[in-house]
C-alpha cells in the first residue's frame, strides 16, 4: 500500500456495482486502483445518469447493451482530480476536470468503447472495456481515466469570471458529442443546419452548439413543448421548427419553406429507422450538402440514392468525439461563446447519493430529456 499512501489515496473507495441487469446493485467497497503511466485517479462530483440508464443496467437491459460483469457505471463526469501518473506534465491533484465517456485504444484510437456503458462488437473493443483500468466508471467515490480523456477546466474563469454553479459543468457531458459530428461535417457559421430529431438530451444540446459555432437551426422533432424552448434559445430567425408529421413530402415541404440545407445533422434514437425526418433530411439538402450520422440506429436506413448522387451530398458517420474536439469544446464555454447552465436554459432535475440508485434512475428516466440533467454526487456536494 506505499504507493497509496505516496498518493495519499485511501485503501478502498465505495461504489455503485451491478451483478446482473436483473438484481439490484450493490454499494461495493472496493480497492482503490494505483495510478500507473497513463491513468488518472478522479473523485466524482457530478456523474450524469443518462435517461435511459434504466433500460440497459436494470429491467433486463432491454437496450442490449454488452458490457463486462459485475461492473460500476457513469462514463462521464466533473471531478477533482485525486492523484496523477508519472507521465502527467502539468495536470495535478486537486484539479477541476471533465472526463470523457469515450476510452480510445491508445496503439488504434479507431478502437473505442463507451467506458462502463458499451464494449462494442469487436474483439479490440471488447478487450479495451475488459481492461481493469477502464471497466469500472464514475458512479463512485473514486475513478479511474485514461490521461488524454481528463481535461482541466478553468476554474478561475468558469466559476469566478462566469459565474457558473460546478454542477452546471456536467452539461459538457451532453454537449461534447454532437460537437464531434457537427465539427466533422465542417459547420460554418451563417450555414443553415437541421438537427433532426431535436427533442432529446445530445439532439437538444446540438442545438445549442450549432447555434454557438454561429449556424442557422431548423430544429425537428414531435415534441412541440420542446421545440417551442428551443426557438426561444436565440434572436429571431436563428432557431426555426418543424414538427415531424411521418409523410416524407409534407416534411420535405415544411423544410422547403426556409431554403436548401447547408448541413443535416442526425442523432436519431435506436427505433426511428423508418421514421419520415431521415429521408425528408436528405432531400432538403442543397448540392454539395452535407449528412452528419451519430444516431443510434442499429439497423438500416432508406437513402435516396440517385438524389445523394447526383448532388454529390457527404454522408459522414461521426461516433462520439476527438480527445482535441473535446478540449476545442470546453474553450468555447471558457470564452464565453458558448453558454451553459441555468441562463441558457438548462436545468438540473435531480442529485442523487449512490444509495439513493432507484430513485436516480427513475428520476432520469421521469426528468430527462432536452435541457434537463439528473446527477450521481458520489462525494455529496
Amino acid at each position: 500500500m506505499a504507493n497509496l499512501t505516496e498518493h495519499a489515496l485511501p485503501e478502498t473507495y465505495t461504489g455503485l456495482q451491478f451483478h446482473s441487469p436483473s438484481s439490484p446493485p450493490l454499494l461495493a467497497i472496493l480497492p482503490t486502483p494505483i495510478p500507473t503511466a497513463g491513468t488518472v485517479i478522479v473523485k466524482p462530483l457530478y456523474s450524469i445518469i443518462v435517461q435511459y440508464a434504466n433500460e440497459i443496467f436494470t429491467n433486463g437491459n432491454p437496450r442490449g447493451y454488452k458490457y463486462p460483469l459485475p461492473l460500476v457505471p457513469g462514463g462521464s463526469c466533473v471531478a477533482r482530480v485525486a492523484a496523477v501518473p508519472s507521465d502527467a506534465t502539468s495536470l495535478k491533484p486537486g484539479h477541476l476536470v471533465f472526463v470523457e465517456l469515450t476510452v480510445r485504444g491508445r496503439d488504434d484510437p479507431n478502437i473505442k468503447i463507451l467506458r462502463s456503458f458499451h464494449e462494442g462488437y469487436s474483439e479490440g473493443t471488447r478487450k479495451l472495456m475488459a481492461a481493469e483500468e477502464w471497466r469500472n466508471g464514475c458512479w463512485a467515490t473514486l475513478s479511474t481515466a485514461p490521461l488524454e480523456s481528463v481535461h482541466v477546466l478553468d476554474e478561475d474563469i468558469l466559476v469566478g469570471k462566469l459565474g457558473y454553479k460546478l454542477e452546471e459543468l456536467g452539461s459538457l457531458s451532453q454537449l461534447v458529442v454532437p460537437y464531434g459530428g457537427l465539427v466533422d461535417v465542417g459547420l460554418k457559421a451563417g450555414e443553415t443546419v437541421l438537427i433532426a430529431p431535436a427533442t432529446g438530451s445530445f439532439s437538444s444540446a446540438a442545438v445549442h452548439v450549432a447555434l454557438s459555432m454561429g449556424a442557422r437551426v431548423i430544429a425537428m422533432g414531435r415534441n412541440e413543448e420542446a421545440l417551442a424552448k428551443l426557438k426561444e434559445l436565440a434572436d429571431p430567425g436563428r432557431v426555426e421548427t418543424v414538427k415531424i408529421s411521418g409523410d416524407v413530402q409534407q416534411d420535405v415541404d415544411s423544410l422547403a419553406k426556409f431554403g436548401p440545407l447547408d448541413v443535416y445533422f442526425d442523432i436519431s434514437p435506436r427505433p426511428a429507422n423508418e421514421s419520415s425526418h431521415i429521408r425528408a433530411g436528405i432531400l432538403s439538402l442543397r448540392p454539395g450538402g452535407r449528412m452528419s450520422l451519430m444516431g443510434g440506429i442499429p439497423g438500416d436506413i432508406s437513402i435516396p440514392y440517385w438524389h445523394v448522387s447526383y448532388k454529390g451530398i457527404t454522408i459522414k458517420g461521426t461516433f462520439m468525439n476527438t480527445s482535441q474536439q473535446a478540449k476545442d469544446l470546453i474553450k468555447t464555454v471558457e470564452r464565453g461563446v458558448l453558454k451553459i447552465g441555468t441562463r441558457a436554459g438548462m436545468e438540473i432535475t435531480g442529485k442523487f447519493g449512490l444509495e439513493d440508485w432507484e430513485e436516480a434512475l427513475r428520476t432520469a428516466a421521469a426528468k430527462g430529456g432536452p435541457g434537463k440533467s439528473v446527477y450521481f454526487i458520489p462525494n455529496g456536494e
